[in-house]
């Protein structure tokens, strides 16, 4: 990594000047709160503490092993001709073991020392010293090519020892900051993250949003969502978001012995693996692409697993136990969504079957208001030509001609009803003049004087409105046949203040409202139902003797 800093020259032995030097190079390290800047500061003020042309700073993970190299001295462009970073073998495995300095005039000439790389500058003095932060090893800083000497000094050891322990305060301290100030955005990323994920009902779509979120929100290098199918111990790849996106196809299955996704879901249990060349459980992802660093976490449903988040790392120990409780608290909010969805779509089979009854309750109103309703008046002519026959046979035929007439429509109906559940008397007619046939047909079966007033032209309103208004003046008009015993009935449509208003009213024998069974039959309340279900309510206006009155209000544009 190239150094933004100075080049360091030959610097003075003397004590005064030393700690000068040490008290400038920790002012400048503690003006660092960033980790990587901290690191990268390190590096470059031990190079200048000492006079030393090149230096480096190896962070040490788990299992002791160097996962970051940072150097100091060595352009961008040289250290990447020089490749990977250093595993911690050779002399530099010597300073990680040993724990303490360690200081070489020659490198090359130690016993363990294994060469150096191709395209590496040439190094000869060497000085390794650790640092560690309370008995706990951060890593070791190496210093080559002493400027103006053979050699490192004793008092150069000292030096850099004493920067070691205030660069190890540095990195914890830096570490600690990061940590606290990547989970405070976390935090508040998984709270924005998790009111956006309730809205999603579509099982792929919120699958993919939770793949984009983990690598948008916490720059994972690829993000894998598995749906599990426990059944067969297969994982099914159903959604994905990162470097792998345009490599991998959506669908693909793998056994659960396939990697740590499989494990994670035949435990329901997290898996993080740090360092996948040393598993031998292992197997990555056909993806063009091998991760170093692998973590998964089970999606837990009712206490089964029936998903896996599955996360890449591009750097070995990429993940920590912040990491598993990021993706562990996105699971659990992922659990919940998918729960929404599997009660979402509960609710909606529920709506269907719901709909489905309502659908036969208003086809057996429709039936009873049209068909059954005309049959009634079949019935009644019968009866009539029954008690004729004997005193009037003259006049039988043509009434049991219309009887068949009677008949006939009332199979029509029933024929309409099953194509498409409208009444036969508004197919290919005008509702205005179907509502007059209606009150002549009305007039003809009873001497009932019947007068219309329609301010508004009914064919503009919906058919759903047609339909169920129609419906209100059949079932009211079937009620003065057979219970009124009126001489007239007036009848008005207008539109006022918004709402339709239908008004009926005949001077028959009325009711006594207190004591009259409403809710027996389909009679008013049939008509109260059909009301309400555009929105509108009725009002009942009736007493014995006095005729009676239906006022029905329902809303329009």
């Amino acid at each position: 990594m190239a150094s933004g800093r100075s080049v360091p020259s030959e610097v003075s032995d003397d004590p005064q000047d030393q700690g000068r030097r040490l008290y400038d190079a920790i002012s400048a390290l503690t003006s660092e709160l960033s980790l990587d800047a901290v690191l990268q500061n390190i590096a470059d003020l031990s190079r200048e503490l000492v006079g030393a042309s090149y230096s480096a700073l190896g962070v040490v993970g788990e299992n002791d092993t160097l996962v970051q190299f940072i150097t100091s001295g060595i352009s961008k462009r040289g250290r990447e001709r020089i490749g990977r970073i250093p595993e911690g073998k050779g002399v530099l495995g010597v300073v990680l073991r040993m724990g303490k300095p360690l200081r070489l005039a020659d490198l090359n000439q130690h016993p363990e020392a294994v060469g150096l790389p191709q395209n590496h500058p040439m190094m000869k003095s060497f000085l390794g010293v650790p640092i560690s932060y309370k008995g706990h090893l951060l890593g070791n800083l190496y210093l080559t090519n002493k400027i103006g000497a053979e050699q490192f000094s004793q008092g150069d050891e000292t030096l850099v020892t004493l920067f070691a322990t205030q660069a190890a305060v540095a990195i914890e301290n830096a570490r600690l900051f990061e940590t606290e100030y990547r989970r405070s955005a976390q935090l508040d990323f998984l709270n924005r993250a998790g009111r956006e994920l309730t809205r999603i009902f579509d099982l792929d779509q919120l699958l993919q949003r939770v793949a984009e979120l983990l690598q948008e929100g916490f720059g994972y290098q690829n993000v894998q969502v598995y749906w599990v199918d426990q059944d067969n111990s297969t994982l099914q790849l159903r959604a994905l978001a990162g470097l792998v996106h345009d490599r991998v196809l959506l669908g693909i299955d793998r056994t659960w012995e396939e990697g740590v996704a499989g494990r994670a879901a035949s435990s329901g249990q997290p898996v993080m693996c740090n360092e996948v060349s040393q598993d031998p459980e292992h197997a990555a992802l056909d993806s063009g692409l091998e991760a170093s660093a692998e973590l998964a976490v089970p999606v837990i449903v009712k206490a089964e697993v029936v998903a896996v988040i599955h996360v890449d790392g591009m750097e070995p120990y990429a993940f920590d136990d912040s990491d598993m409780k990021t993706v562990g608290t996105l699971s659990d909010q992922l659990a919940n969504a998918i729960e929404n969805i599997q009660l979402y779509r509960q609710q909606q089979e529920q709506s269907r079957r719901l709909a489905v009854v309502e659908e036969r309750d208003r086809i057996g109103r429709d039936l009873h208001d049209g068909v059954i309703q005309s049959m009634y008046a079949v019935g009644l002519t019968l009866e009539d030509i029954s008690s004729r026959a004997d005193t009037e046979p003259s006049e039988v035929r043509p009434r049991i001609d219309e009887v068949v007439g009677d008949l006939n429509r009332a199979i029509g109906d029933i024929r309409s009803y099953i194509m498409d559940l409208r009444p036969r008397e508004l197919q290919g007619r005008n509702p205005d003049e179907a509502l007059q046939s209606l009150a002549q047909y009305l007039e003809d079966r009873t001497g009932v004087s019947v007068g219309l007033d329609v301010g508004i032209d009914l064919a503009s309103l919906s058919e759903r409105y047609i339909v169920n208004i129609w419906h209100i003046f059949q079932e009211a008009f079937s009620n003065i046949e057979k219970y009124a015993g009126a001489k007239r009935v007036t009848v008005s449509l207008a539109v006022s203040d918004g709402s339709l208003i239908l008004d009926i009213a005949d001077d028959g024998q009325g009711f006594d409202l207190e004591k009259a069974e409403l809710g027996r039959g389909y009679g008013l309340p049939n008509i109260k139902d059909r009301a309400e279900r555009l929105g509108g309510a009725l009002l009942i206006e009736s007493s014995p003797g006095k005729g009676t009155r239906l006022n029905i209000r329902i809303p329009v544009n």
